[in-house]
């Protein structure tokens, strides 16, 4: 192995090691192996941005692959690597909005290189964009919290309103990860999870998922672009507002009451050890309420009915993918946070009253 992608190796390899997996890596880079990922990034960095690694900050594996880096010049960039789902017109829009973002004051990392092939060849597509200093994962749990949350949520489609409606920003009504039709779920975000060999006793989770998507679906509003994962795990803050914002691949065009329903439940949630718990019914609504206050404007009675399904939708999914997990014997002593909050609250969202809750 070339010596400056030893660090590489050693973090894709510590990451195996955490979580007992690799079936990501084995997607994006058509190998799992570390010691032959590692040269395939430096190569990687080579085309794209004209030199090696120099040595790795960190490496992480869910949807897709990311590496932070510092390069052999100096300068610290992110790569991003992704499943075959994510095309390159996808990663263009998303990289559009994100610039968006970064000009108009959302702390986010900037794009430095558009999507390329991980290996040529292949299909796999990887970005680079600049490095934004995490200030630290953590859950959140207060009421100031979940505040800046909505609002920091209300500014970011607010920001999106101003760019220019193109065609250039059509592949973002294609998510990867978008419910195909006649089918309840999308593909799941990860191979690891396996929703069709794993489905029994996982029926009252699809009951929920079906009808929830049914209320998600009745808003026929026109979309927004909205960041659709804006959860503690992509979201950092503090009472005073937002210091980073990353994942802007989950950015997609959705009805507003989807992105504020999905990030009312996982506003708070990390989905590490210590941030696997939802957020209760009355803090979803109450997140809902938050996000009103903050744009300034009432969600008429579909759009509030509508995001309280999206908000169920997402836990059903969520439990679907522990429900994966805990049958095929990998699931984390923790791994049921999202089951037992949609027992608990699925029904009682589901029937929310409109306004309820304000």
């Amino acid at each position: 192995m070339v010596p400056v992608v030893d660090s590489v190796a050693r973090l894709v390899a510590a990451q195996h090691a955490r979580w007992g997996i690799n079936a990501v890596d084995r997607e994006v880079f058509g190998t799992g192996d570390p010691a032959e990922i590692a040269p395939i990034l430096d190569r990687f960095c080579q085309r794209e941005v004209g030199t090696g690694i120099g040595t790795a900050l960190f490496y992480g594996a869910s949807a897709g692959c990311v590496l932070g880096l510092r390069l052999a010049d100096g300068t610290e960039v992110v790569v991003k690597a992704y499943q075959e789902r994510w095309r390159a017109p996808f990663l263009q829009a998303v990289q559009a909005v994100q610039s968006h973002m970064a000009t108009h004051g959302i702390p986010c990392a900037r794009p430095v290189r558009g999507p390329a092939p991980v290996v040529p060849g292949r299909p796999h597509q990887a970005i680079v964009e600049s490095h934004l200093p995490d200030p630290g994962l953590r859950p959140y749990a207060s009421a100031a919290e979940r505040r800046v949350s909505a609002a920091g949520l209300a500014r970011q489609i607010a920001v999106a309103r101003e760019l220019v409606p193109s065609a250039a920003l059509a592949p973002l009504a294609d998510h990867p990860l978008r419910r195909v039709d006649g089918g309840l779920y999308g593909e799941p975000h990860s191979p690891l999870f396996d929703f069709a060999a794993t489905a029994e006793g996982a029926g009252w989770m699809d009951a929920l998922a079906t009808r929830a998507a049914a209320g998600r679906d009745a808003d026929e509003r026109p979309p927004v672009v909205a960041h659709t994962d804006w959860s503690a795990r992509n979201v950092r803050l503090d009472d005073d507002g937002l210091l980073a914002v990353y994942d802007w691949d989950s950015v997609a065009l959705v009805p507003e009451s989807t992105a504020i329903g999905q990030a009312a439940v996982t506003w708070s949630v990390t989905a590490d050890p210590g941030g696997t718990e939802f957020p209760t019914r009355a803090d979803i609504v109450s997140f809902m309420a938050d996000y009103e206050e903050a744009a300034g404007s009432r969600l008429d009675d579909v759009q509030w009915r509508a995001a309280a399904a999206a908000a169920v939708y997402v836990l059903a999914y969520t439990a679907r993918c522990e429900h994966s997990l805990d049958v095929k014997g990998m699931a984390r002593a923790d791994q049921h946070a999202a089951r037992d909050r949609l027992a608990e609250a699925g029904e009682r969202l589901l029937g929310l009253a409109p306004g309820e809750g304000r």
